[in-house]
């Protein structure tokens, strides 16, 4: 179920991506492009990467495409990353013709919808003049997860050992606010944004006060390092992943779930989302929200 969207990102990569060998030449490359696909296994999830040393997305070019084609508004506030996603909506193409390796009608947005069907998703690091890279990240349907095992507003949830650094009981001074919702933890002279696991998942309307819960200090792609706080820590323990999404649905921040050895349902968490949403959307919860317990 994966093969054609790679397919389909590999030629996009070849096809628009690489410039021609005389542009490559003008620019100091080699006049030979370079696609790259890894696999690899990052965060209780796998990763899948379709990266080339190309020309990268033309923005101004994809914005326009988007305006004419009445997707967006003229005067959009866009940052980088929104515009590059443009892309990932029906009816976009940048191609101007039809060729042999792709314009063969199968657009990014069908890529993507082929990709988040397997509770995966999809994601973009362009640089003009450098190339860019699409990185497809897909839950584990079964496997063995080692994880820490905590407590959030009376939920169970499990947080993957390998996005954990370290866990820690932060003191008040060590707490500062930032804005009407935010905060930072002073951690070995550097600040870590916190976020609070029950307010982003919507399991609570208050945030806990760090000081008198627990914090995990964790690494994602998105966001770098975040504090993760919660109300306690029962300890390390492996588990076998249930694909939640071939059971319920796709739950934003949420990877998985699993079944503890008392029989109850445990969500495992997607560390790289949850920061995302929290960075994202500091005000909003994610809907919809989930209670584990049922």
């Amino acid at each position: 179920r994966i093969s054609e969207p790679i397919t389909h990102m590999l030629r996009n990569a070849i096809d628009h991506g690489l410039e021609t060998p005389e542009e490559r030449v003008a620019a100091g490359k080699p006049a030979e492009g370079t696609v790259r696909l890894a696999a690899l296994h990052r965060g209780g999830r796998i990763v899948i990467e379709v990266g080339d040393d190309g020309k990268g997305i033309n923005r101004p070019r994809v914005r326009q495409i988007a305006i004419d084609r009445g997707l967006i508004a003229a005067d959009a506030q866009l940052t980088d990353e929104e515009v590059d996603n443009l892309i990932f909506l029906p009816g976009f193409s940048t191609a101007s013709t039809v060729s042999d390796i792709s314009g063969r009608g199968v657009g990014m947005d069908v890529v993507r919808k082929s990709v988040q069907g397997l509770g995966g998703r999809i994601s973009i690091n362009s640089r003009p003049g450098v190339g860019s890279t699409f990185t497809l990240s897909l839950p584990l349907t079964l496997a063995v997860l080692d994880g820490m095992v905590i407590d959030v507003a009376g939920q169970t949830l499990v947080v993957p050992l390998t996005a954990i650094v370290e866990s820690l009981r932060p003191v008040a001074a060590e707490v500062k606010k930032l804005g009407a919702q935010g905060g930072v933890l002073a951690v070995r002279d550097a600040y870590v944004p916190l976020v609070d696991i029950g307010r982003v998942l919507g399991f609570q309307a208050a945030e806990i006060n760090p000081a008198e819960g627990v914090v995990l200090l964790v690494d994602s792609e998105v966001g770098g390092r975040a504090a993760l706080v919660a109300d306690s820590i029962h300890g390390q323990r492996q588990v076998v992943i249930k694909s939640l999404e071939s059971n319920y649905q796709q739950v934003p921040g949420i990877a998985a779930a699993t079944i503890l050895g008392d029989g109850r349902v445990a969500l495992i968490l997607d560390v790289d989302a949850l920061v995302a949403m929290r960075k994202r959307e500091p005000l909003r919860m994610p809907e919809p929200s989930i209670q584990a317990a049922e």
